[in-house]
């Protein structure tokens, strides 16, 4: 009776052990899993921050080398023969550029296939951005300081996506929140503050990525060299707040 007592004891730890075990494999799974997603996803995020560099700064390589080779032409008079071999060598200069732009862009796709530019969106279209955001049922109160902050193209495309992120974080985070969106100048910076109350409904439950979007914000504003804020406010909402270096607006 002894003995099988004791044996019963013996197998009844062993299946503890070993519960216990095939449980802490699956949460170390499941934390492997969530980790790789955060990744890829961060990953993914830093590639499309380099594609839409790519496309602002492509734009203003291709008229640099455009108006290389056609400044000799266009010059009343001619060009002597030195400086007709300095166009020459600046169109040839920023064709090279634009290749290696390529080629790095394609290492961070991953791919060897030439990325295609296109138009990117900028302080010019927050208007049809909050006209969308309110038509999914949130209200937005959008103000852009007058005169508008001089903004590169690089500035201006990163100003949207905070605003676009932010917003988007309003209708999935706190819907039907009332939110206002700010931009303006202050001395050699720009402002970009986004806050929303109090959410009028309680949102669904979190979606995988979940706090992805503000750590793509934050790889903007690092980039550019600014500061980046995002916290709940004593009034339940949430404020989004970031300051990006002024630059000539070039």
């Amino acid at each position: 009776m002894a003995a099988r007592s004791l044996l019963a004891w013996a197998l009844a730890l062993s299946l503890a052990v070993i519960l216990g075990h095939a449980r802490q494999a699956r949460r170390l799974a499941t934390l492997g899993v969530a980790d790789e997603f955060g990744r890829r996803q961060l990953l993914e995020e830093r590639a499309r921050i380099a594609r839409e560099l790519h496309d602002v700064v492509a734009h203003h390589m291709s008229v640099i080398a455009v108006q290389a080779a056609s400044a000799p032409y266009r010059v009343e008079g001619g060009v002597s023969e030195a400086a007709a071999r300095e166009f020459a060598a600046i169109n040839a200069a920023a064709r090279e550029s634009l290749r290696d732009m390529r080629h790095v862009l394609g290492a961070l796709r991953g791919s060897d296939d030439a990325p295609r530019t296109a138009p990117q969106p900028g302080l010019g279209d927050l208007g049809g951005l909050v006209e969308s955001v309110r038509r999914a049922g949130v209200p937005v109160e959008l103000t852009v300081a007058e005169p508008a902050p001089p903004l590169s193209p690089v500035e201006s495309v990163t100003v949207y996506r905070i605003v676009q992120e932010a917003l988007s974080n309003v209708v999935r985070h706190a819907p039907g929140a009332r939110t206002a969106v700010t931009v303006r100048a202050d001395g050699d910076t720009v402002i970009v503050e986004a806050e929303n109350e109090r959410p009028a409904r309680a949102a669904g439950p979190a979606q995988p990525g979940a706090g992805l979007g503000l750590v793509g914000m934050r790889e903007r504003v690092a980039a550019l060299g600014g500061e980046l804020t995002a916290a709940a406010t004593d009034r339940g909402g949430f404020a989004v707040r970031a300051r990006l270096p002024k630059g000539d607006g070039e």
